[in-house]
């Protein structure tokens, strides 16, 4: 039997996804175990953290299952990275503006301008160059840089 070319075409698209797939299905096993370890937790405590059972941190661990779409934010909130990175889509492993404004709100800035997309994007580069400057200012009168 002859195959058209868009058929051609289809099953060169499937097997390209198929082999996408697969790649970030271990990139996500690995980095879930490779992130839980870093961050000193046992399987049990990552499940309790998801709302799943130590049984199924195992097994996404052992890539035997993947995790579903609805605990791909809860892994990655109590892992302290985003689902970008354990999908393998970003090497960035920490969520770190997520950590800034959750430190911020612990000091009582609940929506502190500074995370306002709009008003970033009303700001030109020498003004944000001297944002950058002045809080380096901030870190050297406190002797954090």
């Amino acid at each position: 039997m002859m195959v058209t070319e868009s058929e051609a075409i289809i099953q060169a698209v499937d097997r390209f996804l198929e082999l996408i797939t697969r790649r970030h299905l271990t990139v996500i096993h690995e980095r879930i175990r490779s992130l839980r370890k870093e961050r000193h937790l046992t399987q049990t405590m990552l499940a309790e953290k998801v709302g799943v059972s130590a049984q199924v941190v195992s097994n996404w661990e052992r890539n035997y299952t993947s995790p579903d779409l609805e605990d791909f934010s809860k892994i990655a909130h109590a892992l302290h990275t985003t689902a970008d990175y354990l999908l393998g889509l970003s090497d960035q492993k920490e969520d770190e503006m997520r950590e800034i404004k959750q430190l911020l709100e612990t000091k009582g800035y609940d929506k502190p301008v500074f995370f306002d997309k709009k008003a970033w994007f009303g700001i030109q580069p020498d003004e944000i160059k001297q944002i950058d400057n002045y809080f380096k200012f901030l870190l050297q009168q406190k002797h954090i840089s």
